[in-house]
This record gives C-alpha cells, structure tokens and sequence, in this order.
C-alpha cells in the first residue's frame, strides 16, 4: 500500500529537476535577434555594464537624445536593473526555501534507510547543480 509514496517522491524530485534544468538552460541561452529586427550587435553575452553602454550608444545614434536626456534614461536603466536583481534574489531564495521544504517533506516519507539513500541522491544531485558560473569577460577570476 505504501509502495506508491516512494514513487511518487521520486516523480516530484524528476519533475522539480526537470522544471529547474528548463528553467536554467532557458536564463542562459543568449537571445537571438529576430529576423528583420534590424539589429546588428549582441548584447546578451556582454556584462551588464557593457549592454548599458551599447544600449545608451544605440540610443543615442539613432534617437539623437540630448545630454540631459541620455543622461536620465542611463539613470533609469540603472535603477531598473538593481530593482531587477533584487527580484532575482527574491524568487531564488523562494525557490530554495520550497525546495528545501519540499526535501523535509520527502524525507518524512522514508524510512531511515530510505533516508540515506535520498540524502546521497541529493548530494550528488546538488553537486551536478552547484557548477560555477564561467567568469564574466573583462573580469578577472
């Protein structure tokens, strides 16, 4: 009767690493532009930094902004993306927090020798998943 349990733990933990992989290969897939987009420079794999000075380049060619104006806009942008990565920081530490509620309620389901098992499955799942990020370019290591 309680065959199904473990099962079931092993398809939720399947499908969270499937939902996560998703999620990870699609955050770091440059973007492509569209066909006839007219754009001509990829920004996706240069550092914030960078982007923010192509974008205010090709701004300021092609809308012929004003000092005043280029230099508001840059202001705005930087705000924005310090408001974006906070976001970030905030959804990722939910998701660990469920992930890490979502393991206490798995392990509540096993028995002790269960237990260890699910705990080497997960370290070396969290080992395959804890890859460093490749240093930024212009950055040193």
């Amino acid at each position: 009767m309680n065959t199904w349990k473990p099962i079931l733990a092993a398809l939720v933990i399947f499908a969270a690493g499937v939902v996560t992989g998703g999620l990870t290969v699609k955050l770091r897939q440059p973007r492509l532009p569209h066909p006839g987009s007219g754009q001509v420079k990829k920004t996706a794999g240069l550092p914030r930094e960078a982007q923010l000075r192509e974008l205010s380049r090709r701004m300021q060619a092609e809308l012929d902004l004003t000092h005043e104006q280029r230099g508001r806009i840059e202001a705005m942008i930087r705000d924005s993306q310090e408001r974006m990565k906070a976001l970030r920081d905030d959804v990722g530490q939910k998701m660990n927090e469920e992930l890490r509620e979502l393991r206490q309620k798995i392990r509540g389901e096993l028995t002790p020798e269960q237990r260890k098992k699910f705990a080497e499955i997960m370290k070396q799942h969290d080992d395959r998943t804890a890859r460093p990020s490749p240093p930024a370019a212009g950055k040193p290591e």
